[in-house]
Parts: structure tokens; C-alpha cells; sequence
């Protein structure tokens, strides 16, 4: 059975008739090297992350590789079914592409080509191996489709672009929406039903509102902040918060001290405008840098995190501090489980949380 998310290659097979159902042997386009994306990456985020995926979140992935601009998103049951997560962007009088993410099933895009594309080949990369497919233009007006798919972590990212005239091989064509651009960002590893933090927070100007980032966002909470502390393994023996004196964080600036039974403590703040000074690593502590503006810093039964983020459309910037006081030396040998406990923390300090989470939070701060 055809899954709703075949849609718009469906509707181009009927249109076109059937191709040849031959897979061809790369002829060495896959030894190009890829194009810089439309938008800076930083290495460092290019890996997979563990929360679900919003629809805006791939959009916003997508415009990171791909340069349009589009004036309107789609999606739904229209397009994606129950285990997918997807979105379309829409441009022009006919531009789509959609981009999707689901569990690996018959509805390969391997299967499509024995079954009619005009033609498919397997390009390399870095990041895996992507299966290229396009359909050529008919002479009753049908322009044609390009399609780009790969599978990763058990399930298929796919991109199908529709709307310019594929009059034969993509990738000698100059088209708006590039070959090369639709590898990487379906090999992107952020690009799945699971994706980064930093990603479901994204906002995609123009996108619609409702359900952008999940059902009930609001702002963050001292609250929130306790509740997603409790959810992480790193500490969820916290038993008590308080919230933190943050009047050296700068204005605006919130959050809670958790303590553990054995009198350890965690300190996790929100600090829109973070003093420079405090961006830095202290003389005192032995640091490395972070993968965002800041460090991971620490010395005997003390660490902490510190991470600041750029403006991204209607967010504002703003920064993450963490803070772990043991009443014991931590083991010189082995910091790992401290500093993961410090990044698992970050996540709980976006500007952004469920609204359950702050109800949960309630009762957790005095």
C-alpha cells in the first residue's frame, strides 16, 4: 500500500509512465566536492541528537543546505503518516520540496527505482550513501522530479524536489534547488525523526505557529528548569531546589540549586545577558573550550558548563550556566560522568519549555 508521504512521487510516476528500471553505476559525480551549504555549520553540531523532531525543525535544517526562500510550509496527514515527521516548502508558482524522516519499510526510495524513475544512482559521501532518483519532463507538460534518500539509525531521511524541468541528469543541471545541496542534507545527521536541542528550538521565519516546536511551549520557568533536571539520569536524585541568587548573572537572569542527598549541589541558570567575564574560563579552573561561546571548567569537587547562543529569529540570545559542588574531590582519573552530568543540564535552559513542565515544576520550587 502507497504511504501518504509518496504523494508527490506517486502523482509524478502516473503522470510520467514508467522509465527504465536500471539502477546506473555512478559515473564519478560523487567524487565532487560538496558546495558550502547556503548558511555557515558548525561542525561541532553536526551530529545526532536525542529529542523528537518538530516539522520546524527540518525546515530549519533544510534552509541550512538549501538556499530558497520559501513563502509558505505544508504538511500533515496530507503528506506524512503517524511515524513520520516532515515538512514541505513551497515557492514560486510550482516549487516543493519535501522533506521527511520515517521508519525504513517497503516504501524505500530503492523500490521506486526498479519501479519506474527514469533513473537512480548511489552517491558517497562523508556522512553515508545517498540514493539520487529523478523522473525526466514529458512532453504533456509534466516537468519531471528529483528525489535524494538515505538511511541511517534504522529509518529513511528522504528530499523530493518538484517544479523545474528535469530534461535529463540533475546534476549536470543548473537547477535552483542543487544535487549536491539535497546529499548533505539528507546525510545530515540532525535530520531524523530524533534531532538536536539546539534544532527543536530553531525558528524558521514564517512558519506556522501553531504546533511549530510542540504542543503548549511557553516560556521557561525556575520551575521547568527543576522538572528537566529530575528527568535526566546524570539527576534524578535531586531531592531538594531552591532558587538560585542569580543577581550576578546579569539582568534577567534565573534559575534553581538542586541538592543531592549527600550534600552536593547543582546550580542551573538562565542568563539572557551574561556578563562578558563570566563567558570565560576563571584562572582558578582547569578549562576547555565549549562548542558554543563558553568552557567546561573544574577543580577538586567543583566543575561547571557555560554556553551562549546567538539571536536565531525570534529567539533571543542568551546563555546556559551550570554548577556542581561535591562535598569530596571528584576522581582525577575519570571526569566524564561529571561533565556529561553538566551537558545533560544544558538542555534544561533553553529560553523555551512544555507547559507541563513548568505545572510539574510547581511543586518542586519553593
Amino acid at each position: 500500500m502507497l504511504r501518504r508521504g509518496t504523494a508527490l512521487l506517486a502523482t509524478a510516476l502516473l503522470l510520467a509512465g514508467c522509465g527504465s528500471s536500471a539502477t546506473e553505476a555512478d559515473d564519478g559525480a560523487a567524487e565532487k566536492p560538496s558546495p558550502a551549504p547556503s548558511v555557515s555549520i558548525d561542525p561541532a553540531d553536526l551530529k545526532p541528537g536525542d529529542r523528537p523532531a518538530t516539522p520546524e525543525a527540518l525546515a530549519a535544517i533544510t534552509l541550512q543546505h538549501v538556499p530558497v526562500e520559501p513563502e509558505a510550509f505544508d504538511g500533515g496527514d496530507r503528506y506524512f503518516e503517524q511515524d513520520e515527521v516532515g515538512t514541505v516548502l513551497l515557492w514560486g508558482e510550482d516549487r516543493s520540496l519535501e522533506v521527511k524522516a520515517g521508519a525504513v519499510d517497503d516504501d524505500l526510495l530503492s523500490t521506486w527505482c526498479r519501479d519506474g524513475m527514469s533513473s537512480c544512482v548511489e552517491v558517497k559521501t562523508e556522512s553515508g550513501t545517498a540514493t539520487v532518483a529523478w523522473d525526466l519532463a514529458t512532453d504533456d507538460g509534466t516537468p519531471g522530479q528529483l528525489m535524494v534518500s538515505h538511511q541511517a539509525a534504522g529509518e529513511e531521511r528522504r528530499a523530493a524536489y518538484l517544479g523545474e524541468k528535469i530534461t535529463e541528469d540533475p546534476r549536470k543541471l543548473d537547477l535552483e534547488v542543487d544535487v549536491d545541496d539535497l546529499v548533505a542534507l539528507v546525510t545530515d545527521p540532525r535530520l531524523g525523526t530524533k534531532t538536536t536541542v539546539k534544532m527543536t528550538k530553531a525558528q524558521v521565519s514564517g512558519f506556522p505557529s501553531a504546533g511549530a516546536n510542540g504542543d503548549g511551549e511557553v516560556a521557561l520557568t525556575a520551575g521547568a528548569i527543576a522538572a528537566g533536571l529530575v528527568e535526566t539520569e546524570e539527576y534524578a536524585d535531586l531531592d531538594s531546589f531552591e532558587k538560585a541568587d542569580a543577581s550576578a548573572y546579569g539582568k534577567g537572569a534565573f534559575g534553581v540549586v538542586g541538592t543531592r542527598p549527600d550534600g552536593s549541589t547543582v546550580t542551573a541558570v538562565h542568563a539572557p545577558n551574561l556578563p562578558a567575564g563570566q563567558r570565560r574560563c576563571p584562572k582558578t579552573l582547569t578549562c576547555s573550550k565549549g562548542d558554543t561561546d563558553g568552557y567546561d571548567g573544574w577543580i577538586e569537587g567543583s566543575a561547571e558548563t557555560v554556553r551562549c547562543h546567538e539571536a536565531e529569529g525570534e529567539r533571543a540570545a542568551f546563555c546556559a550556566v551550570v554548577r556542581e559542588q561535591a562535598p569530596a574531590p571528584f576522581p582525577e582519573d575519570d571526569l566524564d560522568p561529571v561533565l556529561s552530568g553538566l551537558e545533560a543540564a544544558l538542555e534544561t535552559l533553553w529560553p523555551t519549555a512544555s507547559a507541563e513542565s513548568v505545572r510539574r515544576g510547581e511543586s518542586l520550587v519553593g
